[in-house]
């Protein structure tokens, strides 16, 4: 895993200064801290930063063809590599190292654009062809690694991390749908930034610059087209699949190791590597002290495949060290599992450079409760008559005292609504009259609707089945936005490479084969998989209920954090944005009692801190 970042000169005969593109790689060292490189040419510059684990003597970067025609700067793992390498060899092409990044160069001579539709894993990379004068760049079909972008003073410009483009004096003016989106969602869905001259590469994109513009095209989307094999067939299928996806990721020259909680996602990966091993192999979990501690189910896990369990503690003063949170993400961005993320990384660095995660079994095979109710809702729906369910919806008690699920208020306005406005309310943090109540108004207009990237994502979905849909809406939005985001920027903080077999696009393909019944089977979240993983897990594991791997947020805003809240409720540009009073109320509330309100006042300290450290 590494940092990339990079000039490209809209018109050939522009000069770009290579001491820039430095100076924007050496603020992505933390992604990169075992090497630094730079090619520079007429009118474009390549610069990168390299965490070595394939080919680490070989794989330096930016890396050239031989004649000097092509250079690519790479972020990521091909891990269908070597197959590549030898469709490639039968070609003609000739490899002079072991790295994959060579990949990608003989490749695109072979394949042109169709290049990335080629390849399995996990990526963003821009290619310079310097005859032409073009630079194609692209990255993975979900979104796992970053590539942000901008046109500045007729220079395409890219980096992995926003902070790295600031170096070239861009304009910092922030969008006021996007800080809206932001206090919906906890993040701002791509493919657009917090700063209006910054753009994001969407994943499953490649773009070309050529010509002095820029053209963008998506080259995969899951197809979900359930079949009529039996269920045993699936069950096989997808074990085969995730054994293949985790053996795949077993690949470098370097230590490796899972992150374990009390689900079933991680212990499936863990038990999954064991087997392919055939050693026990060492873990991490994080834990907090009171009642959302995970680590007796770790434990569990662990011992029954034997691995080597290392633990850690986190305390409410870990929250509250927001220095390295503010520097690590340079976006809003209040996903407060983001914490925990950090730290089980940092907790995995000192023992690895490589680490596997459970991510992405949730969306694979329907494990969120949201999903589960967004099911019933469609089945319920049709019973009454749109403004009957409205007038229900305003005779039921508010009831926000209540956790969500239990909320029968929302429940039915859900139900009085579109199923796309429905499933938006369902996914979101915060509804947009929660957003409105703390945004000041005269940012109401410019904002918009804070869910119209929920809204654009689940109409833009062809999917037949509400689940399918849901999960199309989520694949769009909130696993590149939030789920992704949150793995890649918390654990480069650490220079740790994260892998998530779940994630893989082929085993994906193959959960969309499975009927959309099946996954909620007897009621419960996740009835397929927990099914197929019946002969390798504990019983008692495959019964838990999902828990997320979250912090007592609720307990500490009673607390320091609160406390934390109103200490930057004063400040200026937070001002700008927030109406103070408000955020007051709601914290006088939530130390009453009266409603959970943890989720709002995180994401105003969150943002606060972002304003401080990353506005003009």
């Amino acid at each position: 895993m590494c940092g990339i970042a990079g000039l490209f000169a809209l018109a050939r005969e522009q000069a770009v200064d290579p001491e820039l593109a430095v100076r924007m790689a050496d603020h992505l060292a933390h992604r990169g801290p075992d090497g630094a490189g730079l090619r520079a040419g007429p009118g474009y510059a390549l610069s990168h930063r390299r965490l070595a684990i394939v080919d680490r003597s070989g794989g330096s970067q930016p890396m050239g063809t031989p004649d000097q025609r092509l250079w690519v700067t790479y972020n990521g793992e091909i891990y269908n590599f070597v197959d590549l390498r030898a469709e490639l060899e039968a070609k003609g092409f000739v490899f002079r190292t072991a790295s994959d990044t060579e990949v990608l160069l003989h490749g695109y001579r072979a394949w042109g654009t169709g290049l990335a539709s080629r390849l399995r894993g996990m990526f963003a990379f821009a290619l310079v062809d310097t005859e032409r004068h073009e630079l194609y760049a692209a990255r993975d079909r979900l979104g796992k690694k970053p590539f942000h972008w901008t046109e500045h003073r007729g220079v395409f410009a890219f980096a992995s991390e926003v902070k790295a483009l600031h170096v070239l004096g861009i304009d910092r003016r922030l969008r006021p749908d996007a800080i809206a989106q932001f206090l919906a969602l906890r993040y701002v869905p791509d493919p657009a930034t917090v700063f209006a001259a910054v753009h994001k590469l969407p994943p499953a994109h490649w773009c070309l610059v050529q010509g002095g513009k820029v053209l963008r095209q998506r080259y995969w989307r899951l197809q979900f087209a359930p079949d009529n094999e039996p269920q045993s067939v699936h069950e096989q299928r997808v074990l085969d699949r995730l054994d293949e996806a985790v053996r795949i990721r077993l690949m470098g020259e370097v230590p490796l190791a899972p992150f374990l909680s009390g689900g079933i996602d991680s212990y499936a990966v863990v038990d999954s590597m064991t087997r392919t091993l055939g050693r026990p192999v060492t873990a991490c979990t994080i834990g907090f002290p009171g009642g959302l501690d995970e680590r007796p189910a770790a434990r569990e896990s662990a011992a029954a495949c034997g691995a080597l369990l290392h633990e850690e503690i986190l305390q409410p003063a870990s929250l509250l060290d927001l220095d390295w949170f503010a520097e690590t993400f340079d976006e809003p961005f209040s996903d407060s599992s983001a914490v925990p993320t950090y730290h089980v990384s940092a907790l995995a660095r000192r023992h690895v450079t490589v680490a596997l995660s459970g991510d992405g079994g949730d969306e694979a095979f329907g494990g969120y409760r949201r999903y589960l109710f967004d099911v019933r809702e469609h089945r319920v729906r049709p019973w009454l008559p749109r403004a009957m369910w409205r007038v229900l919806g305003a005779c039921c008690p508010k009831a926000d005292w209540l956790p969500r699920w239990l909320r029968g208020r929302r429940t039915v306005q859900n139900l009085a609504a579109e199923p796309a406005v429905a499933y938006a309310r369902s996914v979101s943090a915060h509804l947009p009259e929660e957003v409105f109540a703390v945004l000041l108004r005269d940012h109401h207009g410019p904002a918009g609707d804070p869910h119209a990237p929920l809204l654009a994502a689940y109409a833009a979905a062809d999917a037949k089945a509400p689940l399918h849909r849901a999960v199309a809406t989520d694949l769009e939005t909130w696993l590149p936005g939030d789920l992704l985001v949150k793995a890649d920027r918390a654990s480069m903080a650490v220079a740790l490479e994260v892998r998530a077999p779940f994630l893989d696009h082929v085993l994906l393909e193959e959960s969309a084969r499975i009927p959309a019944q099946w996954h909620f089977a007897g009621g419960r979240t996740k009835a397929f998989l927990r099914t197929a993983l019946r002969g390798r897990l504990l019983p008692a594991a495959l019964r838990r209920k999902k828990q997320g791997f979250s912090v007592p947020l609720r307990e500490w805003c009673r607390g320091p954090v609160g406390d934390a809240v109103l200490a930057v409720l004063g400040e200026r540009r937070l001002r700008e944005w927030i109406d103070p009073a408000t955020v007051q109320q709601l914290l006088l509330r939530h130390r009453a009692g009266i409603g959970d309100h943890s989720e709002m006042l995180w994401t105003v300290l969150v943002l606060a801190r972002f304003l401080q450290r990353w506005a003009a």
